[in-house]
């Protein structure tokens, strides 16, 4: 009886880490949806902007049609914007980069790497930070 005791205890010793784990994940919901919407709200700024910038570029006949493939793929339509806006924000950023440098013009990489700055970096470890205070409360 007193080794089934000992692994009971054990066993609800286990879900302590689950019980802290669900906890922090429900009391952080409200915090995590604010979040979507304000990185949502940035990325949508943008891609609608660099998106008509872009475009003005990509209508141009004289740019060879491998660059405005490669440019519409990337860039073309509003959710290829976004798309590759979150790229730059949370992944491979310097193949983004380097197709807008090469392909539009060499101020790109000033907007590539602002954007990474003020978003990719700046705002989502501010989010990162609200996300542990709220976990720790």
């Amino acid at each position: 009886r007193l080794l089934r005791l000992l692994r009971l205890v054990r066993k609800m010793s286990g879900f302590d880490a689950l019980y802290v784990m669900t906890t922090a994940m429900s009391s952080s919901l409200q915090v995590l949806f604010w979040a979507f919407i304000l990185l949502l709200l940035i990325q949508t700024a943008n891609a609608l902007l660099l998106n008509q910038i872009i475009m003005d570029g990509w209508m141009d006949t004289s740019t060879p049609d491998e660059d405005r493939q490669e440019l519409f793929e990337y860039f073309g339509t509003f959710s290829r914007s976004m798309l590759s806006l979150f790229e730059i924000t949370l992944g491979n950023w310097p193949v983004v980069a380097r197709i807008l440098q090469d392909k539009v013009g060499e101020w790109c990489i000033l907007y590539s790497i602002g954007h990474k700055i003020t978003v990719g970096f700046a705002l989502v470890g501010i989010l990162n930070g609200v996300f542990m205070q709220e976990t720790f409360k």
